[in-house]
């Protein structure tokens, strides 16, 4: 398995564990307490294709960026 799935695939696990919207910089840090080898720049582009995929949604508070499960009660698609 390649960087690029191992961490789509921990991405998804850590936001269905939390289950609430997470920054980019709280997502690495519970990523990397499961494994620490994915790195910032691996995670952003994973985490980039997922929502291209529609696996994951961006959250906008307006001044921050969240990352969130489609559909789930505070995940809001946008472009």
């Amino acid at each position: 398995m390649g960087d690029l799935d191992r961490a789509k695939e921990l991405t998804l696990q850590v936001l269905e564990k939390k289950q609430k919207r997470m920054m980019m910089k709280d997502l690495l840090k519970e990523i990397q307490k499961i494994d620490e080898s994915v790195d910032k720049k691996v995670l952003k582009k994973a985490t980039s294709e997922m929502i291209m995929e529609k696996t994951i949604a961006y959250w906008s508070s307006g001044s921050t960026t969240y990352f969130a499960l489609p559909g789930g009660k505070h995940a809001e698609g946008e472009e």
